[in-house]
């Protein structure tokens, strides 16, 4: 399974960059591998996105947000809902 991750740098909460990223790592070992990266001392996310690419080459991969992922995550979260509006219908 493919997850999305966004990853977002700020200068005192202005968002200067973000990074777009697809991999096959599930959210609790992401966090806790960019936990352990902070953990260092580490607080550029750039680096961040170099040692991930280093560690994990064959999954982590950067992508541009585009209209494609964005269909999806329409999709997805139309399904969500539908699915949510039948629980509630079920119950009534």
């Amino acid at each position: 399974m493919t997850y999305t991750y966004n990853l977002y740098s700020s200068d005192q909460l202005g968002f200067s960059k973000s990074y777009h990223i697809k991999t096959d790592l599930p959210p609790h070992k992401f966090r806790s591998i960019m936990m352990e990266f902070r953990r260092g001392g580490e607080q550029d996310p750039q680096a961040f996105i170099q040692y991930m690419t280093e560690q994990f080459p064959d999954s982590f991969r950067l992508f541009d947000y585009d209209d494609v992922v964005q269909y999806d995550a329409d999709q997805e979260n139309s399904t969500i809902l539908v699915n949510l509006l039948d629980q509630t219908d079920q119950t009534v």
